[in-house]
This record gives structure tokens, sequence and C-alpha cells, in this order.
């Protein structure tokens, strides 16, 4: 298992989010550009999100090689239940033996 660290924002419910909170242990799917797989979210500095919110995650990756190639800090994704978006999130740490890409402020990679 890999563990990093990200910001997410889940989408209001009027924007097509869900309806009712999550709490840790949350299990969306996660997109980065086309790639679709899962993670687990343990909440860092909240007990539960609600629709609207914005919160710092530990985002934890069940088979890291699958995402290896996408996973860099400042990279962005989409959490979606099935094809619905309900937010998104940026990646704000990985683990130092990752550590060998970074996407920066003019948008290249590193």
């Amino acid at each position: 298992m890999l563990h990093v660290t990200a910001r997410i924002k889940l989408l209001n419910t009027e924007e097509g989010g869900r309806t009712s909170f999550v709490r840790s242990g949350y299990r969306p799917n996660i997109r980065f550009g086309d790639l679709y797989t899962d993670g687990a979210f343990t909440f860092l500095d909240h007990q539960q999100a609600y629709p609207g919110d914005e919160c710092e995650v530990r985002l934890t990756f069940v088979n890291p090689d699958y995402v290896r190639a996408y996973l860099m800090v400042g990279a962005c994704f989409d959490i979606t239940e099935g094809s619905q978006k309900v937010g998104e999130g940026v990646i704000l740490s990985i683990p130092a033996a990752l550590c060998t890409k970074e996407v920066s402020g003019d948008g290249i990679t590193h």
C-alpha cells in the first residue's frame, strides 16, 4: 500500500456532488486523466466532510505500481462515484522514495 497526502474539495450537491457527508474510510474512484483506480481517504483535519468542504486527507492506494506514473506533487485528480464527479484534489506530498517528479506552477513536470 502507498499513502500520499492530498487536499480535496467535495463538490456541492448543486454542482453534481454528493448529498451526504463522508468519513474516513471513504473509498471513491480516483481519476488521473484517463487512469481510473480507487483509494481510501483518511481525513486529517476533519472527522467528516460535507459537500462543499475542502480538507486534507491521507489517500491510500492498494496497488501503487498501477498509479506510480501519475503520482507527483501537484498532480490533480478527480473523485468519482461511478461516472459522477463528486470532487477533485491535488497531491501535496508523497513518500520520498517516489519523489522523482514535481509539477511546477508553470504546469511543467520536473
